[in-house]
């Protein structure tokens, strides 16, 4: 699935951008080909420099392109509540990381109705935006290197607890979003062990145990390697998906 994928390219990128705008992988592919077969003849997908206007060519494609919502979105909660302009714009400024300055560039909307839209946004994920992270495992090692991760993108670390003062969800700070950072136990026992640490939880979590890939278990848990906890451009990848595409 889509949302399991690493995107590591910007024609990755694109593809993912034009699925969601879509409600579909195959239409998003076709829309892709269509907008940028002769420009990424002579352009690179993967130079930054040339992406916000690889995006704009995408866009303007996408602007008159039909969509369906097919059963891409069966098990995204909200973000079913986003038109396709809407989720265009929020992809941009929350997934891809664009400033409301290129987004208005790339989808040519006034400044006014892309501030209008993040609004909306805002309201619909006000439980999850601006980002408030539970933190359940790990060492002042690890929590030093997730605070940092967190911090150049608004995000924070609310929260950090073991395993067993995580058992009471009740007596802990409502969070956006609750990371486990698993040791111990095979793969295999890991994860249903770790996940039950945080059945009070009713926000998004993110597993992270040794052997783990990054993954979709359900509408609400994510998996990712333990060591990459470290990583904060994978981190905060996960993090964001996790918080935008959960029920």
């Amino acid at each position: 699935m889509i949302l399991a994928q690493a995107y590591e390219t910007n024609l990755d990128r694109l593809r993912r951008y034009a699925a969601f705008s879509c409600g579909s992988e195959g239409l998003g592919d076709g829309v892709v080909s269509e907008a940028l077969e002769d420009v990424l003849t002579t352009v690179s997908s993967a130079e930054n420099a040339n992406l916000i206007a690889l995006f704009q060519k995408l866009d303007a494609t996408l602007r008159n392109t039909p969509h369906g919502e097919g059963s891409m979105f069966a098990e995204l909660g909200r973000w079913r509540q986003l038109t396709p302009r809407e989720r265009r714009v929020i992809m941009l400024y929350i997934l891809e990381g664009f400033s409301s300055r290129d987004v208005v560039r790339i989808t040519g909307m006034g400044r006014g109705e892309v501030k209008a839209i993040i609004a909306r946004a805002r309201m619909i994920y006000a439980d999850r935006f601006p980002v408030r992270i539970g933190l359940i495992g790990g060492d002042a090692e690890l929590r030093e290197t997730i605070e940092a991760a967190l911090l150049p993108v608004g995000h924070r670390l609310l929260w950090a607890v073991t395993p067993e003062d995580a058992a009471d969800p009740a007596a802990l700070p409502p969070a956006s979003l609750v990371v486990i950072a698993h040791e111990g136990d095979t793969p295999e026992k890991g994860p249903q062990s770790a996940l039950d640490l945080c059945s009070g939880h009713a926000c998004p979590v993110i597993l992270a145990f040794d052997g783990a890939t990054e993954d979709r278990l359900n509408s609400r848990y994510w998996t990712m390697p333990l060591d990459g906890l470290d990583d904060a451009t994978l981190f905060n990848s996960i993090l964001v998906r996790a918080l935008l595409f959960s029920g």
